[in-house]
């Protein structure tokens, strides 16, 4: 009976809280509307403007899924070159971030009083995009703090702590954990999410906790990878492209990964804290190493999608 409980509670928390990230995005998608699309293809003539444009739309939309399942249309429809899409995801990476950074803030206490403060919005004062965006907020906040709950005494068993120790025990193990959750729940916010939470409760270790969170980038290429499915050569490259640089930021951080975690460790000392910065700072990395480079990740993305060099969309 306990099993069962524990089982349903967790489902309802995790439930509640990808429900509230999936009505904050289409909330703010909806008031983008068809100005998205607009937005994409006007403001990415250049590395620096397509990254920041990544980086404001998925900020806004908060899912970089969806910011970059549409540059493999775009590209698709010859609207946008691969390199100004893969611009885009640069920026989309950091863009979804912030989640995290929500994430990490002591969020327990404003769950609720969001929650009715949206639906008050909503129903009283007519807001409604408003009281959608505050009452998804609220939705999230509560299902973090709800499966955090539920996790609390489950991860406190010996055997539990010792099996987690086995899964995370090195860097790499736990970026493969990382891939793996996110690629089943498809949404990379959902795992930081969870993870920053676990963390800033001492219920999953540091160490292990970055490295899921690091691993949870190239587990969200999974979506990506699926919408190029059935579509040009170009839109594959762009799939590939965007997988190509955040499997190789992983590989660049995994041998310095003691000094990465020393270098978190001096701007925080607030465990949930530092998993954020992990993940800004990551993906901030990733993509200033990359912009300069976008060129010769563009003619990469093209010969493992078999394009010939002729047929280059530039």
């Amino acid at each position: 009976m306990r099993i069962f409980l524990f089982v349903m509670n967790l489902t309802l928390g995790i439930t509640i809280f990808l429900l509230g990230l999936r009505l904050l995005g289409d909330t703010l998608s909806s008031i983008l509307g068809f100005r998205l699309r607009a937005i994409l293809t006007r403001f990415t003539f250049t590395k620096g403007r397509s990254l920041l444009t990544g980086f404001v739309t998925t900020s806004l939309v908060q899912s970089s899924s969806v910011v970059n399942s549409t540059m493999v249309v775009l590209v698709d429809s010859g609207v946008l070159s691969i390199r100004q899409a893969l611009g885009v995801m640069l920026g989309a990476n950091i863009g979804t971030t912030i989640t995290a950074q929500i994430a990490a803030l002591p969020v327990e206490k404003v769950s609720i009083p969001l929650l009715f403060g949206g639906i008050f919005l909503i129903y009283v004062i007519k807001r409604r995009p408003l009281g959608s965006a505050v009452f998804s907020l609220g939705a999230i906040f509560f299902g973090l703090t709800f499966t955090t709950h539920v996790l609390r005494p489950f991860l406190s068993i010996p055997v539990v702590q010792r099996t987690l120790v086995e899964l995370t025990g090195t860097p790499l193990q736990a970026c493969l954990v990382g891939v793996i959750l996110t690629g089943l729940v498809q949404s990379s916010s959902a795992v930081t999410g969870l993870v920053v939470s676990l963390a800033g409760h001492n219920l999953l270790a540091l160490p292990a906790a970055i490295g899921i969170a690091l691993g949870s980038n190239v587990g969200t290429d999974v979506t990506t990878l699926l919408a190029s499915l059935g579509r040009s050569k170009a839109s594959r490259a762009t799939a590939y492209g965007d997988f190509l640089f955040n499997l190789g930021g992983v590989l660049l951080i995994l041998p310095i990964y003691p000094l990465f975690l020393r270098l978190i460790q001096f701007f925080s000392h607030n465990p949930a804290r530092q998993v954020a910065h992990a993940h800004t700072f990551f993906n901030a990395i990733t993509a200033l190493v990359v912009l300069p480079l976008l060129d010769y990740l563009a003619s990469l993305a093209w010969v493992l999608a078999g394009i010939r060099p002729r047929d280059k969309n530039k």
